[in-house]
């Protein structure tokens, strides 16, 4: 259980960073482009599409894993405070499982349409050129396949003491 917990904590980790880095690579990206246009009026035709296309997909959606993991999703925890904490740990369990699926279910149904794009070559028309962007579609399922699976491995935690020890002693040290 404990290599599990390590190896799905530190995949989410690992996207994560890669959604970090697709910002940094949007900023240059486009201070690139801000720069060739002034100094030299040279433009980058492709710097829309591709920051629209990619940095902002992969923003959006790598980082879904870890951040499910870490339980920093937006949560509303109105009746929390008072319910008692054997209630609020089987509202966790059964949360966990509800997004296990309903992930599941997006990284279906995005698969699907990834294998689509791909398929039919789908790309975008630029004034000189056509550039392929099938790529980016296969973003979104690998973020929710993550998401999938640090919901079932929260689910999981729930019924294992060992098992969430584990993950909040990787999740402390990050935080420090």
């Amino acid at each position: 259980m404990s290599f599990i917990v390590r190896f799905s904590a530190g995949l989410c980790r690992l996207l994560s960073f890669a959604g970090g880095a697709a910002v940094l690579l949007m900023m240059l990206h486009i201070t690139l482009d801000v720069v060739l246009l002034n100094l030299f009026r040279i433009s980058m035709n492709t710097a829309p599409e591709i920051v629209a296309r990619y940095y902002m997909v992969a923003v959006a959606f790598l980082p879904l894993g870890w951040l499910t993991l870490r339980k920093q999703m937006i949560s509303v925890e109105l009746l929390d405070f008072i319910l008692p904490k054997w209630f609020q740990n089987g509202s966790d369990f059964l949360l966990a499982l509800i997004g296990a699926a309903v992930y599941g279910l997006l990284t279906y149904a995005t698969w699907l349409r990834a294998l689509r794009e791909m398929r039919s070559g789908s790309f975008v028309e630029l004034v000189r050129f056509q550039m392929p962007v099938w790529h980016s579609y296969f973003i979104v399922p690998a973020g929710f396949a993550l998401a999938t699976l640090a919901c079932a491995l929260l689910a999981l935690i729930f019924l294992s003491q060992t098992a969430r020890d584990e993950l909040q002693s990787l999740l402390k040290g990050e935080d420090e």
